[in-house]
């Protein structure tokens, strides 16, 4: 029986598409206004990091169903792979809380394991799963990244 879940959000993919076009923008307005040889390093990195907002974009809108759950006693990280971990096993959780997303990482006596996720109702999930947690005796400790 699921007692959380948590869907990936697609909607915070198309902000890197944004971006990368903007930088893109950028780029053309330098190449076609400024002539002076310091407006190259804009010329040179505004393709570069435009090109890591369209990679970040591809991995984000291809991402679709769970991100998270807790069912049957255990916590499952929808990675590649999922991973699953049984709620006895956790030490403390981390969520670092952010505009839409948030990053948790789970501490086991054994191994520790991280998730950067973006998911939809995110501060109404991140709630629940907080007390889930905690009704469960976990720590859970938050950080907020704003």
């Amino acid at each position: 029986m699921k007692e959380f879940e948590a869907h990936h959000a697609k909607g915070y993919a198309w902000i890197f598409l944004i971006l990368a076009i903007a930088l893109l923008v950028g780029c053309i307005l330098f190449l076609t206004f400024w002539t002076d040889d310091a407006f190259l390093i804009p010329v040179i990195l505004f393709p570069i990091v435009a090109a890591v907002m369209i990679i970040m974009f591809v991995i984000t809108i291809k991402k679709d169903g769970l991100a998270v759950a807790v069912a049957d006693d255990r916590l499952i990280l929808y990675k590649k792979e999922p991973i699953v971990i049984p709620l006895i096993d956790i030490l403390t959780v981390s969520i670092h809380d952010g505009d839409g997303s948030f990053d948790i990482s789970i501490k086991t006596a054994t191994e520790r394991y991280s998730m950067h996720c973006f998911i939809k109702q995110q501060r109404q999930k991140k709630n629940e799963l907080i007390t889930l947690l905690r009704g469960r005796g976990i720590t859970v400790r938050t950080f907020d990244l704003t």
